[in-house]
């Protein structure tokens, strides 16, 4: 599986860097850093009363331009925490005790993204951004605190080694002569299962801005 889903995640930067007559040295290509922040959950089959996981995204950017076209291709290297919050509160007695865990999922993740500019050329240019994402876990804990007592607990055994879904997004960029400043959102929606035998799937809305050179 991990072979397949990287050779998916790939393909998009074979196919551009072997396009006739669109050698390295003739291709825009800018580097460049993103960050920003994840607003994360998990979508259960057979549970939805958990709530958002607020984190940050930072990474390397690579941003590869093709001549005369308004397509060209993002990709990069993000450090991204995810995961998802649940809350319980109830009295008996009363007697009010209450629960709050967090999933803490941490990423290292690959998107290969298709960005579509649309509009003139000019010092504003908006665009559309699509494609596969790879990502691999670093981190997996659940953090739970009840009556006042907290504990961690590493959960990377139930968690499976790697993600793999799509992305969403739209931005702009404003080219200042020697750099570009971009802004993105963009909505990750996991396709493969996060807990091992459990229908579980990464959801995360970022809103991230950076600079290429």
């Amino acid at each position: 599986m991990k072979k397949i889903t990287l050779s998916f995640v790939f393909a998009g930067l074979l196919f551009f860097a072997g396009l006739p007559g669109t050698s390295q040295a003739q291709l825009p290509i800018s580097f460049g850093i993103k960050g920003g922040v994840n607003i994360a959950n998990v979508s259960f089959d057979d549970f939805d009363d958990n709530d958002t996981r607020t984190g940050f995204t930072i990474g390397a950017v690579l941003d590869i331009g093709i001549p005369m076209f308004p397509v060209g291709v993002e990709t990069g290297l993000y450090y991204s925490q995810q995961g998802t919050t649940v809350s319980f509160s109830e009295t008996i007695e009363g007697m009010t005790m209450t629960l709050d865990g967090t999933t803490k999922l941490d990423y290292l993740k690959i998107p290969v993204l298709a960005k579509v500019n649309f509009g003139p050329p000019g010092p504003f240019s908006p665009h559309l951004l699509a494609g596969p994402y790879a990502a691999f876990i670093l981190n997996a804990e659940q953090e739970v605190s009840f009556m006042g007592e907290t504990e961690t607990v590493d959960i990377s055994d139930d968690v499976e080694s790697m993600d793999f879904g799509l992305i969403l997004g739209l931005g702009a960029d404003f080219n200042l002569m020697v750099t570009t400043i971009s802004v993105q959102g963009r909505y990750s929606l996991g396709l493969s299962d996060i807990f091992e035998d459990e229908g579980s799937k990464n959801r995360v809305i970022s809103l991230v801005a950076g600079f290429t050179f």
